[in-house]
């Protein structure tokens, strides 16, 4: 078997390319199975962490015809060494094109293989050929196949970190989501890269903070803007920059505290643009905690959740008594007893663990 070097050339090129573009892997597989002469061809890309599979194909073969190969390979494969190749024959012990019936009629008597990851389940390439014929009349076929398998493993490789890279981001993007707290990334102008769904509702009250029609980071006052682009400015700039600021709301609530932090130590290196974190918190948007959730934690019974969460708002416990139509005294007794369970001694080491605890349940 010979190949011309340009088409060698792009053939590699190809592979390389997709591993950082999936949907060209299709496509790899064709012209591999094309240079090969191969009846048809089928890539296997394994997805260890949950064990399932990504089948690329190519030629004249059905995805039942698929299915029967990949149950007959599958496990003679993952036998082979990390990046070895094998003839059908080698793999199965079918020479001279025989075999077991079960093997000739999957078509895997009459292939090329070769295994391309060390992860259970492995990814595998299978080219099948004619006939046995066309096996014995390209000796040079195993040699190719030798050739592609580095290229098309460190493609593999590229294509699995970037993969475990988008998980991850999805898993990072996913907590932000979901945290009570505003959280926006903005770059060294105040241009908003990311807010999660916290920030997006602060913005959207524009009481006090919003996001321009350019996209950027705007307080109401423009002495507070000075400073917060002070401080993004000296986050952008340096691991230990930043601060906080308190940004006045002109509704009358209180006012919006942000922490401004430096993004990471790579900010600025070129690759992307400088950002900094900005952490928003809304003294007026503060979480109740979940009566069931204080049962589940510290065991309170139904009127010492009342009594936590009347102390919570800051009320007295003349107050407490009266919304609960209790005595001052049974109010006190509750609250011993809240103490004792949630090992506290004050209302104020109270009112902190319920605040705690409210938004670590959210």
């Amino acid at each position: 078997m010979s190949i011309a070097l340009q088409r060698f050339s792009n053939l590699i090129a190809e592979i390389h390319t997709a591993g950082t573009e999936p949907d060209r892997w299709d496509g790899v597989v064709r012209e591999i199975t094309d240079t090969f002469d191969a009846m048809h061809g089928f890539l296997v890309i394994a997805d260890p962490a949950h064990g399932g599979v990504e089948v690329n194909s190519a030629g004249a073969i059905t995805a039942a015809e698929v299915r029967k190969q990949l149950d007959a390979g599958a496990v003679r494969v993952n036998r082979l060494p990390v990046g070895a190749t094998a003839t059908g024959e080698e793999l199965f012990g079918c020479g001279n094109g025989g075999g077991t019936a079960a093997v000739r009629a999957n078509g895997l008597a009459n292939s090329f293989v070769a295994r391309l990851t060390g992860d259970l389940p492995s990814s595998w390439l299978c080219l099948t050929m004619p006939d046995h014929g066309a096996i014995i009349d390209q000796p040079g076929g195993p040699v190719l196949l030798r050739v592609l398998v580095p290229h098309l493993r460190a493609a593999l490789h590229t294509r699995a970190k970037l993969v475990g890279m988008a998980r991850e981001r999805a898993f990072a993007l996913a907590a932000l989501t979901k945290a009570h707290h505003g959280i926006m990334i903005v770059t060294a102008d105040t241009a908003l890269v990311f807010a999660n769904a916290a920030a997006e509702r602060i913005a959207r009250e524009s009481d006090g903070l919003t996001v321009d029609s350019f996209g950027h980071l705007r307080a109401h006052s423009a002495q507070v803007q000075d400073r917060l682009r002070q401080l993004i400015d000296e986050a952008t700039d340096s691991e230990f920059g930043g601060g906080n600021v308190a940004v006045a709301r002109p509704s009358g609530k209180r006012s919006l505290i942000l922490r401004i932090s430096a993004l990471d130590t790579h900010s600025g290196n070129g690759l992307w643009p400088r950002a900094a974190l900005v952490a928003i918190t809304d003294p007026d948007h503060e979480p109740t905690p979940d009566p069931a959730v204080l049962h589940e934690l510290y065991g309170l019974t139904d009127a010492e959740v009342s009594v936590a969460l009347c102390v919570l708002r800051g009320d007295g416990l003349p107050a407490v008594a009266d919304e609960l139509s209790v005595s001052v005294y049974t109010a006190r007794t509750h609250l011993q007893h809240i103490f004792a369970k949630t090992k506290t001694h004050r209302q104020a080491e109270l009112v902190r663990l319920l605040s705690t605890t409210a938004i670590s349940a959210q």
